[in-house]
């Protein structure tokens, strides 16, 4: 299910797309930026998918959440929105000036067990330093904070070099779906 492409979005929507329906209280700042807390994988928000983020952010024009965001930009927003193994893709910051966002890729690897060579790369994220992870199911509960049912592949003490390549000995497990999930945490504001 991907949010509405045209008229009232409601947070219920937005919880429900956000596969948080039994989180209360959502704020729009929080939600917009992917909000974490200070441990990594803790995430108070499911961190946005760059993949469905239309005209929403760029990563030379990120999200200014102070600069007068609206629910009608997130129109077809879709979390769940996955890429193939075989894509190249951008791993960036989503949001400006705000504290302790955190942006996702997903990727669908499939329900067939076998062993994964993944390779990272992206741009320094400049002047402050985050972390990136890469999951194995949902690093989010739908009540908000935890790692929900993932399992954590591998991750980084720094993004500032976000290149890596590796092995991953992949078991499918239905109870944790077909995809991986790419996230990265800035562990402070970011105004780039």
């Amino acid at each position: 299910m991907a949010l509405p492409s045209s008229g009232q979005i409601t947070f219920n929507d937005v919880r429900t797309e956000m596969s948080q329906s039994s989180k209360t209280n959502y704020s729009f700042e929080e939600w917009a930026s992917g909000a974490w807390s200070a441990t990594i994988g803790n995430s108070y928000y499911t961190p946005i998918n760059l993949e469905s983020s239309g005209s929403i952010f760029t990563e030379s024009n990120p999200l200014d959440i102070y600069g007068g965001v609206s629910m009608s930009q997130w129109y077809n927003y879709n979390r769940s929105k996955s890429v193939a193994l075989s894509t190249t893709t951008s791993l960036y910051p989503h949001v400006s000036d705000y504290c302790y966002p955190s942006s996702m890729i997903i990727i669908d690897a499939g329900t067939t067990s076998t062993t994964l060579s993944l390779n990272i790369s992206g741009s320094a994220i400049y002047p402050y330093a985050g972390y990136w992870y890469a999951f194995y199911g949902k690093p989010w509960q739908v009540g908000g904070g935890g790692t929900g049912s993932a399992t954590i592949i591998t991750g980084s003490s720094t993004a500032f070099d976000v290149n890596w390549s590796f092995n991953y000995n992949y078991t499918y497990d239905a109870n944790k779906g077909q995809y991986l999930y790419f996230v990265l945490y800035q562990d402070n504001c970011f105004a780039p």
